[in-house]
């Protein structure tokens, strides 16, 4: 079995009982697009430097979202900072993802029958996915305990499920806070994840923006 990507474990992280993915929309697009930033820093593709995503190499990866996505960073070639790549690669990300996910046998589409009263596609995860989906939430319950060393991947993981709100939530049988706590700490060492926590700050905050956002983010922080 090909090793999931950042991404697509996110996506598979986001799915509920009731088939639908968790959260608003649009804060799911950000995140698995930050998702793909993460993957190829992981990756040692994209880096950030005084302010801005460079490009470290643009070799291909054996991932065609990671490489659409680093196609579309090497090509730009103007400097530009992480949230700027986060909302621009969340064009058509979850349909791409859900694809995949499909196509790798990692998700099925449910049946009408067993969701006809609730709107919207569903999608089950299989046995496969529920391999997958058993590995993440171990990874990230080890993180959240804090009683080792965490490598970059599982760190990136952690920092963008806590940037998108779903630390306790992934990992129940832990305190809320000691979760939180953790993988706060871990966002600030990712980019990624950091940027996408300014960016769903900023649109919690609603039309006060980016004033109000910053003043949370201090507070959290």
């Amino acid at each position: 079995m090909t090793a999931l990507s950042l991404t697509e474990e996110l996506a598979l992280l986001a799915l509920c009982e009731d088939g639908a993915f968790r959260g608003p929309p649009e804060y799911l697009d950000l995140g698995l697009a930050a998702g793909l930033l993460a993957d190829l820093s992981v990756a040692e593709k994209l880096d950030h430097v005084q302010g801005n995503v460079v490009v470290r190499s643009a070799e291909p990866t054996s991932n065609p979202l990671n490489d659409a996505a680093l196609r579309e960073v090497e090509q730009d070639r103007k400097p530009r900072a992480p949230r700027h790549w986060v909302v621009r690669l969340t064009k058509d990300i979850q349909t791409r993802v859900i694809a995949k996910l499909t196509r790798d046998e990692q998700l099925i589409q449910a049946s009408r029958k067993r969701f006809s009263l609730l709107p919207g596609g569903r999608y089950q995860v299989t046995t496969l996915g529920e391999s997958s989906l058993t590995e993440a939430r171990q990874s990230l319950r080890l993180a959240a305990l804090g009683t080792g060393n965490v490598d970059q991947r599982t760190g990136s993981l952690c920092a963008l499920v806590g940037a998108l709100g779903w630390g306790a939530g992934l990992v129940p049988d832990l305190p809320a806070q000691d979760v939180d706590r953790q993988f706060t700490t871990m966002r600030r060492s990712f980019w990624s994840a950091s940027a996408l926590s300014e960016l769903i700050s900023e649109k919690r905050a609603g039309p006060w923006g980016p004033t109000v956002a910053k003043i949370a983010t201090n507070l959290n922080d």
